[in-house]
């Protein structure tokens, strides 16, 4: 499903958008991440251990798989412009 979400900087839109990539998910799926850990833990701070903490998944990828994810991304990326 599509939504439109309204006030986003454009700067913190690309940051996060770059995050995602760092860790090998789309956007929604970090999303649904963030939104998951806030409900579960709601205090101060939290969003930012998510975006910036220990990235769990480092080192579970081959090369080709990232290639194959940063390619996807950079496809979805550019059919916003």
């Amino acid at each position: 499903m599509d939504v439109c979400i309204k006030n986003i900087n454009d700067e913190d839109w690309r940051a996060f958008k770059a995050e995602s990539a760092k860790r090998g998910m789309k956007t929604g799926e970090l999303f649904g991440k963030l939104l998951e850990e806030c409900t579960k833990k709601p205090k101060a701070g939290n969003a930012k251990g998510i975006l910036f903490g220990k990235k769990t998944l480092k080192g579970a990828l081959t090369r080709k798989e990232f290639k194959d994810i940063r390619g996807e991304f950079r496809k979805d990326f550019e059919s916003f412009n």
